[in-house]
């Protein structure tokens, strides 16, 4: 798979992210005539070649001649509309900007129809964003990794004045990612490079990664402690699986009737978790408790947090993050005597797993009074048979 991972040791903002996928090799003058079409101005993308603490980069100077100074997230979505963008590349830049209007509604207490964008609204900002994303499609990105990104400290400007770094939206959007703080630095992540790479990546501490090429975009000012660059690296995952980054969120509990934790895991998928555990622990004044334990996405875990406290007597919930590595998989439908049956099959080495679902397969032995294991044996028998071209095709899963 090949892959592209973000190293966002010196933060991130939107033009370092264009300039590091121009130094992977993006034509400057196809990505301006590919995003000229969105932008109510005449403008020029100027690259130019930056050493920063001796590594060779890109820096990017978006100049825009006739600038705006708000838009609402409606008129910078008809804007993206009006382009000649491919459906998935302004589809992707759409979402950008309703993630940050999402976030800027929060802060405001406003909701995102209302919000005005102030620099993130500029052409130059969508520039950066709808000329990122085209141009990870351009270089044929299957998917984006990003490691923690820095966010430093201090005060700035903003429209509404006075402002603390890291900036609030920044926070807002990076909520259940993780993050470094580091003192001193001003402002390091900007809201706009913060919001695309929420959007495309999965953030991750652990990546295991054959580098083809890499990429610097840099920064515009001088960091005492690091080089301001942002480095991106494209290559091909090493191990053959599926990585992503997700979320713990456990409650130890000695106080609900033991009936609860059923509905309670049925309310837990519901609210987005992947996984949920049920363990009997020891407690306190050696009293026997459950520990409950969701396995969730980081835009869930607020969710996941919520149910347990209001489902159980539980008084708090702890989480922490977590990297998860995974096969790489997909759902087939074959034909069997009992109709169409769905098996989850996983990628390996050794060529394909396949396991029967169980729902079909439960399905399957309450309507022909089959025993429910010898329904799971002929259903896998009957995809390993297909896969040696003993049957014929399945079905479209």
């Amino acid at each position: 798979m090949r892959v592209l991972c973000f190293d966002g040791q010196a933060g991130a903002a939107g033009d370092m992210i264009l300039a590091a996928l121009i130094d992977l090799g993006i034509d400057p003058t196809r990505l301006s005539d590919a995003i000229r079409s969105i932008v109510p101005a005449t403008f020029e993308i100027e690259v130019e070649s930056a050493r920063i603490n001796g590594i060779a980069a890109k820096r990017v100077h978006v100049r825009v001649m006739e600038e705006v100074k708000h838009r609402s997230l409606g008129e910078v979505l008809a804007l993206l509309d009006r382009g000649d963008l491919s459906t998935a590349v302004r589809d992707r830049s759409a979402s950008v900007f309703r993630r940050l209007a999402s976030a800027e509604a929060r802060i405001h207490s406003s909701t995102p129809e209302k919000v005005h964008f102030h620099e993130v609204g500029a052409n130059d900002a969508v520039i950066d964003v709808a000329g990122s994303i085209w141009a990870m499609a351009e270089l044929g990105i299957e998917q984006v990794f990003c490691e923690p990104l820095v966010l430093g400290s201090g005060v700035g400007r903003s429209a509404h004045g006075p402002i603390n770094y890291p900036a609030p939206a920044v926070l807002e959007i990076l909520k259940g990612r993780p993050v470094h703080y580091v003192a001193d630095l001003g402002e390091t992540t900007t809201p706009t490079g913060a919001a695309i790479l929420a959007e495309v990546a999965q953030f991750t501490t652990t990546l295991l990664l054959t580098p083809e090429r890499t990429g610097y975009g840099a920064g515009t000012k001088t960091l005492a402690d690091r080089p301001n660059v942002l480095r991106a690296t494209i290559g091909t995952l090493t191990d053959g699986f599926d990585s992503d980054l997700l979320w713990v969120v456990a409650s130890d509990i000695d106080n609900t009737r033991p009936e609860v934790f059923d509905w309670l895991t049925e309310k837990l998928r519901a609210a987005g978790a992947v996984d949920v555990v049920i363990l009997d622990v020891g407690m306190k004044k050696n009293r026997r408790g459950v520990r409950v334990e969701a396995l969730c996405p980081a835009e869930q875990r607020q969710a996941i947090a919520e149910a347990i406290l209001a489902e159980t007597g539980s008084l708090g919930v702890r989480w922490w993050p977590v990297c998860r590595t995974k096969m790489k998989r997909h759902v087939e439908t074959i034909s069997t005597p009992w109709g169409p049956i769905r098996l989850k099959v996983a990628e390996t080495s050794h060529g394909p797993r396949a396991v029967a679902e169980y729902d079909d397969c439960r399905a399957a032995a309450a309507q022909s009074g089959q025993p429910l294991a010898s329904i799971f044996q002929t259903v896998e028998r009957l995809f390993r048979d297909q896969q040696s071209g003993n049957i014929g095709l399945s079905l479209k899963g």
